[in-house]
């Protein structure tokens, strides 16, 4: 057998064919983008505490913790909008007038939110000097920065769309 035939062999062991070809039944994920987004912020203020303290050096168990949780909620993120509520149609199905209203909807709610928390974060940094409060502003600081926004721009469509979503009905057979 070839590499590239036991490589596909390998796909289909460990099921990634079916995140690949988006066979996955879509979730709703109702308070896991909440935890992830609640660990992303956490993360971030253990790096960013850590770097800003003077006379420590940076590359403490706090910041590689701080580090493991930011970056590790955002690719949890990622995953989330895969398992999450359908937001992207397939060849086979294609989303039907129900999907597209929430995912309008939660795109909407989404935009709405994401533009006002970096708006209240552009007063908070312009004020932050002038009360001597904590402000980004070495490179890392706006480089994770950048990172959370788009993380949450993934997250936040999910967790709205996940609570849009009517709950699942039991079956009388469970």
């Amino acid at each position: 057998m070839t590499i590239l035939g036991k490589m596909d062999q390998l796909v289909y062991a460990t099921r990634i064919d079916r995140v690949l070809f988006r066979q996955i039944q879509p979730r709703t994920l109702r308070w896991t983008p909440l935890f992830v987004l609640a660990t992303l912020i956490a993360g971030y203020v253990l790096m960013a505490r850590t770097l800003d303290v003077a006379g420590r050096p940076p590359l403490t168990r706090n910041f590689f913790l701080g580090l493991l949780l930011f970056y590790g909620a955002y690719m949890v993120s990622a995953f989330l909008r895969i398992f999450g509520p359908r937001f992207v149609p397939t060849a086979r199905h294609p989303l039907d007038e129900r999907e597209m209203a929430v995912k309008m909807r939660a795109y909407a709610l989404s935009g709405i939110l994401l533009t006002g928390v970096a708006m209240l974060g552009c007063f908070y940094v312009a004020a932050a000097g002038v009360l001597g409060l904590w402000a980004p502003h070495k490179p890392n600081d706006w480089i994770a920065m950048g990172f959370g926004l788009q993380a949450a721009a993934m997250l936040v469509p999910t967790l709205i769309a996940s609570w849009l979503e009517p709950r699942p009905t039991r079956d009388q057979d469970d």
